[in-house]
């Protein structure tokens, strides 16, 4: 069966041979460190890493190792923003949003400076009108229809990553994450108008790619975080009044510039009770299945919501990949299969990017046993 049939089939709900695997975009990638492990484990070490995703320290993978794990996704990206448009300095970046970004030397590569966010001093609706966001050029675009073909002409399904936060993170971005959600209660007026704002900005950059790449997409993948370990980082009500029409929105304009493609969405932490929100505005896959966030894991899914949505990821990245034996992270897969494959409808992948941390042997264990274990019938 081809790359492409068999994800179509299984984000339709329906049995193809083998579970899909993925593994190479925005939040189903791979850490230079780990990545560095793992060609030296596999033995590739004429390959070299290349970081595309400053923040989190991502790289290309090669094609030789994404045929050895079975993979049947590749990803589409923007180019970068144009030189001028980013400034660096030792150990800084200011990026085209004016978001200022440090150096880390844990977990991800740059992380986010609040207090210098463009909006973090803004007192007003007026301060929100003035901030200058950025224009998508065409240079971020050019040649990406190209690449999506030829992807398509070797019988792989596309995704189109997603490239900047979504409706409230870019957001709690722009104004602070401590100030932007006590403007939810002391400040409302000013906290609708920066979601309009943001998602004006998501709406004109997704256009311009659309534009460029939608008739070539099999899955656009969207983003925006609404969870935590234990729960939501705001009430289901209050979600449901201030993001959801707006995220409702966003989801159909991205669909009249893609309009074959499948809506995949990731929201970190514990969102299980947003479900039938994200299958009501339009989204086909969720990502991550973060199975130990409050009730995210697989059987609890399965058992409350069947197939109403198709699951992508599963896999634990804080405790069994880094930590666990081979035959933990093989018993972690089964697991998986057993619960979310049955019926289709299931997209293998971690439940994030894979952390510098993760042994090089878990990795090859984790997609050998996606490939055995991810056959139909599968195997109780």
């Amino acid at each position: 069966m081809e790359h492409l049939e068999r994800v179509l089939k299984a984000v339709n709900k329906k049995e193809p041979d083998r579970v899909p695997i993925d593994l190479g975009g925005v939040i189903s990638g791979i850490t230079k460190v780990a990545y560095d492990n793992l060609l030296k484990h596999l033995r590739f070490a004429r390959i070299e890493s290349k970081i595309w995703d400053a923040m989190q320290g991502l790289v290309d993978i090669d094609e030789r190792v994404l045929d050895r794990f079975g993979v049947d996704i590749r990803h589409i990206r923007p180019n970068l923003p144009k030189e001028e448009e980013v400034k660096r300095g030792e150990g800084w970046i200011v990026n085209e949003f004016g978001l200022t970004l440090r150096k880390q030397y844990h977990g991800y590569y740059y992380e986010f400076v609040e207090e210098k966010a463009p909006l973090y001093n803004a007192r007003t609706i007026d301060d929100i009108e003035r901030y200058k966001d950025p224009q998508p050029n065409e240079g971020r675009f050019r040649g990406l229809s190209k690449k999506a073909k030829q992807i398509q002409e070797k019988g792989f399904a596309v995704t189109v990553d997603t490239f900047l936060g979504g409706v409230l993170e870019l957001a709690v971005w722009l104004r602070g994450f401590n100030k932007f959600y006590y403007d939810i209660v002391g400040n409302p007026e000013f906290t609708n108008a920066l979601l309009d704002k943001t998602l004006e900005i998501n709406k004109r950059f997704w256009q311009a790619y659309m534009d460029e790449v939608g008739e070539h997409a099999t899955i656009v993948l969207l983003a925006d975080d609404y969870g935590h370990q234990n729960g939501l980082l705001m009430s289901p009500a209050l979600w449901r009044k201030i993001i959801k029409p707006r995220l409702k929105e966003f989801i159909a304009d991205v669909h009249m510039h893609a309009k074959s493609a499948k809506i995949q969405f990731h929201s970190c932490g514990s969102v299980e009770p947003l479900i039938e929100d994200f299958v009501e505005v339009g989204i086909d896959i969720l990502n991550p299945i973060q199975p130990k966030a409050k009730d995210m894991d697989s059987s609890h899914l399965i058992q409350k919501y069947d197939k109403k949505i198709c699951y992508h990821g599963g896999i634990d990245v804080q405790h069994v990949l880094p930590n666990g034996t081979t035959k933990d992270v093989e018993e972690e897969i089964r697991k998986r299969m057993r619960d979310l494959a049955p019926g289709g409808g299931y997209i293998f992948a971690a439940a994030h990017n894979i952390q510098p941390d993760v042994p090089p042997r878990n990795i090859e264990v984790m997609f050998r046993e996606a490939e055995k274990s991810g056959r139909y019938p599968i195997r109780a």
